[in-house]
């Protein structure tokens, strides 16, 4: 690379002791001949550090988040000049802004920041490079183009309705993650899986590589010391901490409940996320439960301690839904790994697809998938594929749907009659049906009587999907509920030694009102 000059340097070296974390502010000065900008970060004593670099219009134009304990990034007028998590676009002269958040032991931070800017081609940088659709932009006038604008929302990549296969919870390099943007969307297309939600930690990308063979749609996970959550579908940047004081808003119950708030006046999906998988559980006791449209029960099978949680999960779930507040089940791989590491020697990888949370859907766009979740029509699985068939006076029905015909008719009873149904394989499976949060009925998967069923799996190059030939197992239930009185029903796929295989969303009949004021200390208390 040729010498540059004019090139314009700054650095700060500072040792900070903070009683508790808060966003601390470097400002610096950039003027008109900039072209480019490259931060240099390096730190000690942090277990965890977040950057972002705001412009004169207050924009976030960089991002630096995860464990990296140094790295240089840049930032540039055009895409390819920028590294992931930078937002392209004019370099406009005026007081720009380093924002610091660390998290420390004992509160200690030793920082150091170069900041160096110029003209031409910018220096080379430590992480990967913007590549494929912009979901972010700054404009000439000092606008910010965020995914609301940038990204298509309605677009349909498949016709089909169907249940549709993906995950929501995944990490690349922008975070603590291990695969480059690219890697991971390739891998997930290659596991067939229909889409996934990018959940950066407090953290959005600015772009995405393209390929029509996987829907991506743009989510952060909003990770405090206190419990992490998913913002699904997120249309604009939400302010995680006070610019004036630097307190962080997001570690305290109303700060967190007000970004909830924002996210679902945006459209986004809110999913609680691995609420019992310790250190990373939720502990804001006073968060409004209806404020959630999601939990995630099944967070990535593979790490210590899941199995565990998710039974908690399931529980608490059941809570929720006694209490009138009918949150999707849905799962995440929340993979950080690459695809052959496993966090325990010689033992299943963690990677993107396990568990898959597999949406009905009419067509498959993002709004359409992310309907689906706040509809309930999820079923959450580590591998098996179900048919089911589920049945009320003569109307068929979806996991999360209301039993509104059979209920209409006003019958003394009305009678359930629920099918699951999946491939033969040689290691038996138990369906667990589960009414009002207690275990009401349990049964042995049995080979159907039709050998040779037909049903419908999705195709990676079709659009309808393709009949599968082959002997599939059943269980069946039939319940009858009384005229009335609020039940619900779901359906849980276990070993015989009560491994977890899946489990599906309820359907249900004469809903209670929910009650707003229900607090996640309330749900803990109640399955303690």
């Amino acid at each position: 690379m040729s010498m540059q000059t004019n090139l314009i340097k700054a650095s700060v070296r500072e040792e900070l002791v903070l009683p508790e974390p808060k966003a601390v502010f470097y400002p610096f000065e950039v003027n008109d001949d900039a072209q480019w900008l490259q931060l240099e970060v390096r730190y000690e004593h942090a277990l965890w550090l977040q950057i972002l670099v705001r412009d004169p219009h207050g924009r976030v134009r960089m991002q630096v988040i995860g464990k990296k304990r140094s790295a240089r990034v840049a930032l540039g007028l055009k895409p390819e000049h920028c590294s992931i998590g930078s937002v392209p676009g004019p370099l406009t002269a005026g007081s720009w802004q380093v924002e610091l958040v660390s998290y420390s032991r004992d509160g200690r931070l030793m920082i150091e920041l170069d900041w160096l800017y110029g003209p031409g081609e910018p220096p080379l940088s430590t992480e990967p490079m913007l590549d494929g659709t912009l979901w972010m932009a700054a404009g000439e006038a000092g606008t910010l183009d965020e995914p609301e604008t940038l990204y298509a929302w309605q677009q349909v990549s498949d016709e089909g309705a169907r249940f549709y296969k993906g995950d929501f919870h995944m990490h690349t390099l922008l975070s603590d993650g291990k695969q480059t943007p690219g890697q991971l969307h390739d891998l997930a297309a290659s596991r067939g899986l229909d889409y996934i939600v990018v959940t950066e930690h407090n953290a959005v990308h600015a772009a995405w590589p393209h390929g029509k063979e996987l829907l991506v749609v743009p989510g952060v996970e909003v990770t405090a010391f206190h419990g992490h959550c998913n913002l699904l579908g997120l249309r604009r940047s939400i302010e995680l901490y006070d610019p004036e004081s630097g307190a962080l808003t997001l570690e305290d119950d109303s700060g967190m409940m007000a970004i909830l708030e924002e996210a679902r006046s945006q459209g986004a999906v809110c999913s609680l996320n691995h609420p019992f998988l310790v250190p990373w559980h939720w502990q804001f006791e006073d968060t409004r439960m209806a404020l959630f449209d999601a939990i995630e029960i099944w967070n990535d099978p593979t790490y210590d301690g899941n199995a565990e949680a998710a039974e908690k999960a399931l529980a608490a779930w059941d809570q929720c839904w006694a209490h009138g507040i009918r949150l999707a089940g849905i799962g995440g791989s929340d993979t950080h790994m690459l695809p052959d590491e496993s966090y325990t020697e010689g033992g299943p990888p963690s990677i993107v697809g396990d568990p898959a949370t597999l949406v009905w859907c009419n067509g498959l766009s993002p709004m359409k998938l992310l309907d689906g979740v706040r509809r309930r029509r999820c079923y959450v699985t580590r591998g098996v594929r179900l048919q089911l068939d589920i049945r009320s006076g003569g109307v068929s029905y979806l996991p999360g749907d209301e039993l509104q015909g059979a209920a209409d008719r006003n019958e003394r009873y009305i009678t359930l009659d629920y099918i699951v149904r999946t491939a033969q394989e040689d290691s038996p499976l138990i369906a667990v049906w589960i009414e009002n949060g207690q275990e009401t009925g349990r049964q042995h998967l049995a080979a159907c009587d039709a050998l040779e069923a037909q049903w419908e799996q999705p195709d990676r190059t079709g659009v309808a999907g393709v009949a599968v030939q082959g002997s599939l197992q059943e269980a069946r239930f039939t319940c009858s509920w009384p005229q009335g009185e609020y039940r619900w029903l779901r359906m849980e796929l276990r070993r015989p030694d009560g491994e977890l295989v899946a489990f599906v969303n309820p359907v249900f009949a004469w809903p209670n009102t929910a009650d707003p004021a229900v607090t996640w200390g309330r749900i803990r208390k109640g399955i303690a």
